[in-house]
């Protein structure tokens, strides 16, 4: 028996090599029919038939890398390759000629369409043009008529935020609060903010005309009888722009002129009180504001109010210099990000502006972003008492990234927390003191004061409050934070989606 094993062996091997070979030879049949099936699909009845174009370079080289090898609807498709194949459907059967401008303007309004459906208002797609706006932007320097434009979360459309006294749109009767429902007759429900900015600016001396709808009061998520007026549910969030009445539609020609928007305004008020406003954080404010800081300390300043109120945000960059300038250790921000641990970002003892006066910050409810990474990193440092009204609540970071034809992607990549950890996404900052104000009687006060040249201490209710709360910390009679400073115990870090 022993002689027999190694020919039962010998044996056994040649029978699993020749099951092999045949298997081999089964699976090699098997991929050229399903390569050719997927290569050249099913024959079509006559040949001309098949639509032009499906044999073209590209159609073959996604069919090869891009489809299985299966026939056609036996296995799941990546819905990208749908996307290509409508391209190429319309390329071959489209009645005009898809010409390279058609190619632009179909891709980038895919794209468009594609970040819309993440349901995310704040990322967004900016093409070479509204790319090149948005970088004007961040200069304060550019053509066009002077007002800030915000999109309202609330009624998803463009809203006028601020008008700049002085320049165009002051001048024809451009008011906050105005609806843009038309740029020279373009409607903008459907329009990104960097779009309608793009298309209002121009060349100088040339005219640009609104159709703004002005509505008789705000109108905002907390007004549930007005909502309910204009077809809106007070608890959801819009998914199409609000309804207006047509016939009070207003036309605004306004004629474009070299307009420098204010990054930092500056005065001294009564009693050596320094008084402060940022108008949004661009690469211009911390070098602006520390030059508005040493002129007030060089006429005697003694305590200072930094007014962010109406201040959407801007560049993290900018506003960590900002805080480095009052706070000199610590946490000035948490960067909250999918798959990656919590980050830190630190104060920057470079920009420390060895600044020890008393100190008060104003924000509203149109203090968004950076305005409230500012507002928060002195309040839960305990450097500043935070005068006001609740801020927006806006604790998202986005990213700009430039793409290869010069234009770029603007991505929410990331949550922030204050330096105690709250997240302050949709809840806001409250203020230690709370000062409200309806704001369509500030606008009027606005409006009023402008018109007569009324100092700012005699109309405006809030900066008042924090001047009298200054006075108070400079006598040394109260404390940072007010009689009753807000909780900034942290809170849980916000759960970010993998």
């Amino acid at each position: 028996m022993a002689s027999l094993r190694p020919r039962q062996q010998t044996t056994t091997a040649r029978s699993y090599g020749f099951v092999l070979a045949v298997a081999a030879c089964f699976g090699l049949m098997c991929f050229l029919v399903g390569y050719s099936a997927g290569t050249r699909g099913p024959m079509p009845a006559s040949a001309v038939d098949q639509p032009p174009g499906i044999g073209s370079p590209l159609g073959n080289m996604l069919g090869r890398l891009g489809r299985p090898l299966a026939p056609v609807g036996q296995l799941d498709h990546d819905p990208l390759e749908s996307f290509m194949e409508v391209y190429e459907q319309l390329r071959a059967n489209f009645y005009q000629p898809i010409t390279e401008e058609d190619k632009t303007k179909l891709a980038y309004g895919a794209v468009r369409g594609m970040l819309r459906e993440l349901g995310d208002p704040y990322t967004r797609f900016m093409d070479p043009k509204d790319y090149a706006s948005f970088r004007q932007d961040t200069q304060g320097h550019f053509k066009g008529i002077g007002a800030e434009l915000r999109l309202d979360l609330n009624l998803l459309r463009i809203v006028v935020n601020r008008v700049y006294s002085g320049n165009p749109a002051a001048k024809s009767g451009l008011q906050a609060g105005d609806w843009i429902v038309k740029v020279d007759d373009r409607a903008t429900d459907d329009m990104s903010i960097d779009a309608v900015v793009a298309l209002i600016r121009g060349e100088q001396g040339t005219n640009v005309t609104l159709t703004v709808y002005r509505p008789e009061r705000p109108i905002t998520a907390l007004d549930p009888e007005v909502a309910k007026r204009i077809g809106a549910d007070a608890d959801e969030p819009r998914r199409d722009p609000a309804p207006f009445d047509p016939t009070k539609l207003l036309d605004i020609v306004i004629t474009r002129d070299d307009v420098t928007v204010p990054i930092v305004e500056s005065e001294m008020l009564p009693n050596q009180q320094g008084y402060i406003a940022l108008n949004t954080f661009n690469e211009e404010t911390y070098r602006q504001m520390a030059e508005a800081v040493a002129a007030l300390e060089a006429d005697g300043m003694k305590g200072l109010i930094l007014d962010v109120r109406q201040n959407p945000g801007g560049s993290l960059e900018e506003v960590i210099k900002v805080v480095s300038y009052f706070v000199e250790t610590g946490p000035v921000v948490h960067i909250e990000a999918p798959r990656r641990p919590l980050e830190a970002l630190q104060v920057q003892p470079r920009f420390d502006g060895d600044f020890e006066l008393p100190l008060v910050v104003m924000i509203d409810g149109m203090s968004a972003s950076a305005s409230e990474i500012l507002a928060g990193a002195l309040q839960d440092n305990r450097r500043a008492t935070v005068v006001g009204e609740k801020s927006f609540g806006k604790g998202l970071v986005q990213t700009v990234l430039k793409l290869s034809d010069d234009s770029a992607l603007v991505v929410t990549t990331s949550v922030y927390l204050t330096p105690n950890r709250r997240n302050i996404n949709t809840r806001g900052i409250e203020p230690d003191i709370a000062v409200p104000w309806e704001i369509e009687a500030r606008r009027e006060a606005l409006r009023e004061a402008d018109a007569n040249k009324t100092p700012l201490l005699d109309w405006d209710l809030q900066v008042q409050a924090a001047s009298q709360h200054l006075a108070e910390l400079i006598a040394g009679t109260a404390k940072v934070g007010g009689p009753n400073p807000a909780s900034i115990e942290p809170a849980p870090a916000a759960q970010a989606t993998p």
